[in-house]
């Protein structure tokens, strides 16, 4: 009996609760079919801001990728032209220095072009000499000119370069004759180019080129007055030496206050005073 008032309650509290659910219902649909206007004219704006939301999205994406897409090209051809302009300056340069070796070298045109490694290092174990005379500082510069263009290795093709640069300055502070720059500026490419900035860039190039020619000479000048000093210093200490060593040959025998390093020590000192 129980049960049954449970069962017969719990199928009053479903009732009332769907009772509840379709008067809730009823309610939302008289009030829609009531105001359909509203809720039409909500439905159109609402469509219509997201219809010019997605526009305004497509838009702005357009135009930002365009504005992308313009400044890696705008960024691309000044990388390119800024290329083209140092390679200009660099072919300045290298046609100044080019010359100016040439001028001083003389290298000719019949130059074996050969340059194994232990060639081009025979030839480098050569030191140019302050005494050297025209044509001797001509004959070592051609003979590393020569392997100038298969020099194996990049450290081996600096040190010819190098080589090549203090021969030509040794050179030029031993002859009258003067290194005209206009042979260092003979590239049509360049001197006619259509560009006016290429043709300014390859001038550019050829002044750093001198710059390049006289921080050269003075480098050389100063690595002579260091070799000059070294000499002297190693000639001073010849002297002594060899008047120790004379000494101590007049000193055939010798005695108990008076041996070898005190006869080397005694002329040292009579040099120095």
């Amino acid at each position: 009996m129980a049960s049954n008032d449970n069962s017969s309650g719990g199928a009053t509290g479903v009732g009332c609760l769907a009772l509840i659910v379709l008067g809730i219902l009823g309610w939302i649909y008289s009030f829609v079919v009531e105001h359909w206007e509203f809720f039409v004219g909500a439905a159109v704006v609402l469509g219509s801001l997201t219809v010019l939301a997605l526009v305004g999205r497509t838009v702005l994406d357009s135009t930002v990728g365009r504005k992308r897409a313009a400044a890696a090209a705008a960024e691309k051809t000044r990388r390119g032209r800024d290329a083209v302009l140092e390679g200009a300056r660099r072919a300045g340069r290298d046609d100044m220095r080019t010359a100016w070796l040439e001028w001083q070298i003389r290298p000719g045109t019949t130059a074996e072009q050969s340059g194994g490694a232990a060639s081009v290092a025979e030839r480098l174990a050569v030191i140019p000499k302050a005494g050297w005379n025209l044509t001797q500082l001509r004959m070592h510069g051609r003979a590393v000119w020569a392997r100038r263009g298969g020099t194996a290795g990049r450290s081996s093709g600096a040190d010819v370069e190098a080589r090549l640069d203090r021969v030509a300055a040794m050179i030029s502070d031993l002859t009258d004759e003067e290194f005209d720059t206009r042979r260092g500026q003979t590239n049509e490419q360049y001197l006619y180019h259509p560009d006016c900035e290429v043709r300014a860039a390859y001038l550019e190039g050829g002044a750093q080129g001198v710059e390049t020619i006289m921080d050269t000479i003075t480098a050389a000048r100063a690595q002579a007055r260091e070799d000059a000093a070294t000499r002297a210093s190693a000639e001073s200490l010849a002297q002594q030496r060899n008047a120790a060593l004379r000494a101590l040959r007049e000193t055939r025998q010798a005695t108990g206050n008076r041996d070898a390093h005190a006869a080397w020590d005694e002329e040292a000192r009579r040099a120095a005073e």
